[in-house]
């Protein structure tokens, strides 16, 4: 019985109906680069360093939906008045060649919710043309 060649790591990788420019992602992992709940400078250079790295998408970690949704004050929640932040930050990694995801925290209210799926968890996905994309993990 043969088998197919596992693709390589280093492949394009189409996921949701983005495409990855590898198959390498990096993992949300709280980076603490939040004061007050804001997009930092700290933040947007830290992903962007790993964009330049080569990983084919980011993840920044800890997105609460509310402020009572997070676990640290210094935590993003997602409203508004970050969009031009998250934007900037968006813009940076793409400008190295990589994606960037989110890793949504519910708030209290919305952990129950049917849609918000295992451990409450998803993913977002922001491409260049604006669209946002939620997927379950």
């Amino acid at each position: 019985m043969q088998h197919a060649a596992a693709p390589s790591l280093f492949s394009p990788f189409r996921l949701a109906g983005v495409t990855l420019r590898n198959r390498v992602i990096k993992a949300a992992t709280f980076e603490g680069m939040a004061p007050r709940a804001q997009v930092s400078d700290a933040l947007i250079a830290h992903h962007v360093a790993l964009a330049r790295g080569g990983v084919g998408m980011t993840t920044v970690a800890y997105c609460a939906v509310s402020p009572d949704g997070r676990t640290f004050a210094d935590q993003l929640y997602m409203r508004p008045d970050i969009v031009p932040d998250l934007r900037r930050l968006t813009d940076a990694v793409h400008a190295h060649g990589a994606r960037v995801a989110g890793q949504r925290l519910p708030s209290a209210a919305a952990a129950h919710a049917p849609a918000v799926g295992m451990a409450g968890h998803r993913l977002l996905l922001v491409d260049p043309g604006q669209r946002v994309e939620v997927m379950a993990p």
